[in-house]
């Protein structure tokens, strides 16, 4: 599968795309033209390759390799200042901190049909998730039984309560394994940042080397494999392992923030989601 919905999924490339670079203060029209062909050229390569490429040519365009630098440390920031509301609701209640890990998913750049807020980011961090494939309880006795769990990271900010998470899991004896980007994309966490967070942790942080993430890199996939449960962070990783058509046992995490999602999975647009492939 090479994109949800075509249309839309190009639609949504070629908007985000441009909103991003207007966002960098570009208001040459070649460098939008520029943006629109590069799109047009990696159209047929799938979704995935259009999204990480594209925002290659915004890296060119703006001679930046980390164009949210600034950005991604204020959103760390921010996320930093609020943990202890995490701690607070959810306790000892490990389910709980899944639940929030999925409605931090609220970051993201620009995109079609979605922008985000920082104030919805704090506002809505404690909303209840919509549990597809799996409930609350049975996720409580399936990690009664888990001892290794390969944690897929997404973008910065939310990466503050998917830490508090991780934690969680290292106390109560499982092994965790974070799968991180190995280059800068878009608001994304590297493994290197990932590293330097968790360097007080028994967790291990494997890069992907690349910009592309861990469900496009094969020589992982059997990494993944090893572990009883993967856990996903966002929309970009969900798609991903659905492009390729993956057989794994996966837990997701995100808010559906997209039209094709939403239709696809019958949830309310910007809902936090759970979504098992157990």
């Amino acid at each position: 599968m090479l994109y949800i919905e075509v249309p839309e999924c190009i639609l949504c490339a070629l908007e985000s795309r441009m909103q991003e670079i207007k966002k960098f203060g570009v208001n040459d029209v070649n460098n939008y033209m520029r943006i629109s062909m590069k799109i047009s050229e990696l159209i047929p390569r799938g979704r995935t390759p259009l999204f990480i490429e594209s925002f290659e040519e915004i890296m060119r365009i703006l001679n930046n390799n980390d164009p949210h630098a600034k950005e991604k440390v204020e959103l760390e920031n921010v996320a930093s200042s609020i943990l202890h509301r995490v701690i607070e609701n959810a306790g000892d209640d490990i389910t709980r901190y899944f639940e929030i890990a999925a409605a931090a998913n609220s970051v993201d750049v620009p995109m079609r049909d979605y922008q985000f807020d920082i104030d919805d980011f704090v506002n809505k961090l404690l909303e209840d998730a919509v549990w597809l494939g799996i409930s609350k309880n049975k996720l409580g006795e399936l990690l009664g039984s888990v001892r290794s769990v390969g944690y897929v990271v997404d973008n910065s900010g939310e990466f503050q309560i998917d830490a508090l998470l991780i934690r969680r899991l290292v106390d109560v004896g499982i092994n965790v394994t974070v799968y991180a980007r190995g280059l800068p994309y878009e608001v994304d966490v590297t493994a290197d940042y990932v590293s330097k967070v968790l360097n007080n942790t028994n967790v291990k942080v494997v890069s992907t080397g690349t910009r592309y993430p861990v469900f496009y890199n094969r020589s992982l996939l059997g990494n993944l494999k090893e572990h009883d449960l993967v856990i996903s962070k966002g929309v970009g990783n969900f798609e991903a392992y659905l492009e390729n058509n993956l057989n794994l046992k996966v837990l997701f995490l995100f808010r559906a923030k997209c039209g094709p999602m939403i239709r696809m999975l019958r949830v309310p647009k910007n809902s936090p989601v759970i979504y098992s492939t157990l």
